[in-house]
């Protein structure tokens, strides 16, 4: 069986993801989706497996030129399984993929991925994303399992919440990830807590000597070595790989309280959700949390100072229930069920 995905190989979300089922074996073949602002690392990747920029001109796109057809054509006759990570970029790869026999498999974020998609199978990785799935797509199968936690990350015992660290990345779509509402509440905390906020583009914070911005990609192994809580008011999503990730590595997660991550996660710290608004953005309409600067001004302050051993012991469990070791065979088992058809 041998397994390809056509992803992007930036310091992301994404493509940390495709880099961890490529160091554990779960993906063999990998051609870059290149992106036009962000650094390649074509080196994630044994050398004869890239074909870096052959995806620079089709993102999200119906045409694709004649030189990256045959490429991809041909990229796709040495694969039995396409794994797809969100979007498959090349909006028609499904139809191209049936041609050739390969099977297709779609990861998708129900409030990202562009709507519809016909691949052979879905791997929904939230219990939002399955729900979404199984009703968007009634008669193509959805195997519900979660992203393996992946190998830098280690578990560290943490005891008393004095340290919050957010990591925007991007901000998200939308202003996903709360950046915004989070340094703004920082006007009503009392607390004196120390807040590192990790940016990858520049943002501006008012003068307050209990925050500390790094504007700058921070090493993945180094995101969640330190710190006490992962603050992270996110506005939705399903799956969220750095709550996942934050929590597997013992940090207490002071995310909001709605579906599905209330369902996972200690719901004692949780920050109240105060409304939602509907969103859309590849005609999929999904709720979008409002939080009140107040209410998480007034988390962060009764949270201050307070022990957290037994969130970040749960943390080590979900750790242990959710790493490679536990979940690889899951996975090769759901790949060789949609091979057998």
């Amino acid at each position: 069986m041998i397994i390809g995905t056509v992803a992007l190989s930036t310091n992301q979300g994404l493509g940390y993801l495709v880099r961890d089922f490529y160091r554990n074996g779960l993906i063999q073949k990998v051609l870059i989706q290149s992106h036009a602002d962000k650094k390649n690392n074509p080196d994630w990747f044994n050398k004869e497996v890239i074909d870096l920029d052959v995806c620079a001109d089709w993102p999200y796109s119906k045409t694709i030129s004649k030189e990256n057809l045959i490429k991809i054509t041909s990229f796709l006759k040495e694969i039995n399984i396409l794994l797809l990570f969100e979007t498959p970029f090349y909006l028609d790869i499904f139809k191209l993929a049936k041609s050739v026999g390969v099977k297709t498999i779609l990861f998708p974020m129900y409030e990202i991925t562009p709507f519809p998609m016909y691949p052979d199978a879905f791997i929904t990785t939230s219990d939002l994303d399955h729900q979404y799935y199984t009703k968007l797509y009634p008669k193509i199968k959805s195997y519900r399992i979660n992203i393996p936690v992946p190998s830098e990350i280690k578990w560290n015992k943490r005891k008393t919440a004095k340290t919050f660290i957010h990591n925007s990345g991007n901000g998200g779509t939308y202003g996903r990830n709360g950046t915004s509402e989070l340094i703004e509440s920082m006007e009503y905390v009392k607390s004196p807590i120390k807040l590192i906020v990790r940016s990858q583009k520049p943002i501006e914070i008012p003068k307050d000597s209990r925050i500390e911005v790094i504007n700058k990609s921070v090493k993945f192994e180094d995101l969640w070595s330190s710190g006490d809580v992962f603050i992270f008011p996110e506005k939705f999503n399903g799956l969220s790989l750095p709550i996942q990730e934050a929590y597997a590595s013992g940090l207490a997660v002071m995310c909001g309280d709605r579906f599905p991550m209330n369902q996972w996660l200690p719901k004692e710290i949780l920050i109240p959700v105060e409304n939602y608004e509907t969103k859309n953005i590849t005609n999929v309409k999904f709720k979008s949390a409002i939080f009140c600067k107040k209410n998480i001004a007034k988390t962060i302050d009764i949270w201050y100072n307070k022990e957290i051993e037994e969130i970040s012991i749960k943390g080590k469990k979900w750790y242990e229930e959710n790493n490679w070791s536990t979940l690889k065979q899951k996975y090769l088992n759901i790949f060789q069920e949609v091979i057998n058809g």
